[in-house]
């Protein structure tokens, strides 16, 4: 009989895990090859404080230009002409936050626009509850980006976007039994962030797509 409880409460112990969700992505229609603005991709700026998401970065703004020259709205340019540039004037991608410089800088390359994206926030939580027999683990983590493209002669901002990706993780503990285990939170980010820049780039995309129609 204690036996058979054991068994039964054991299997009680439900895990949760909430796949890193966020909001559909847009459809965008292309923009005529001969209509489209010449785009740089600065790095993306991780402005979290936290620098174990620094090496995610790099490969990162990789993949967010991929992203947006796949939309079929922009002529985006590699990112290497852009790095050159930069060395060039001995400046940092902080450095294009000077309108001055961002100017100076779009000329020089000869791009229409500079897009400017941040990792804005990693926000985590967690909560437990606990019993005599049990412990519930409640974690909740959200990954927030922004992205901005801002016209080079003139500084305006031509579109803007930016989104929130949570997480939930939940694992419960019994005694000597264990299901489910703490969330890998380092990975949990990178996942979301994949998600993220797929957002933006159409979110940007779209907005553009509809200002040209």
């Amino acid at each position: 009989m204690k036996r058979l409880t054991v068994i039964l409460i054991i299997s009680g112990l439900v895990i949760y895990a909430g796949c890193a969700l966020g909001p559909s992505l847009r459809s965008v229609e292309p923009i005529d090859f001969n209509k489209r603005m010449l785009v740089a991709v600065s790095d993306i700026q991780n402005l979290t404080g936290n620098q174990d998401y620094d090496p995610l970065m790099g490969g990162l703004t990789g993949s967010f230009t991929a992203e947006l020259h796949e939309t079929g709205c922009f002529r985006v340019m590699e990112r290497q002409k852009l790095k050159s540039i930069m060395e060039e004037m001995k400046l940092g991608m902080e450095g294009l936050t000077d309108p001055a410089k961002t100017r100076e800088v779009g000329k020089m390359a000869g791009a229409e626009a500079i897009l400017f994206v941040n990792l804005a926030s990693v926000k985590y939580s967690s909560k437990k509850n606990s019993t005599f027999f049990a412990q519930d683990v409640k974690e909740e983590i959200e990954t927030i980006m922004d992205a901005r493209l801002v016209a080079v002669e003139t500084g305006e901002i031509l579109a803007a976007s930016k989104i929130s990706i949570p997480f939930t993780n939940r694992y419960r503990s019994f005694c000597l039994f264990k299901d489910g285990e703490k969330a890998d939170q380092k990975q949990l980010v990178q996942e979301s962030l994949e998600k993220a820049i797929k957002h933006l780039a159409r979110e940007v995309a779209w907005q553009v797509s509809k200002k040209s129609r």
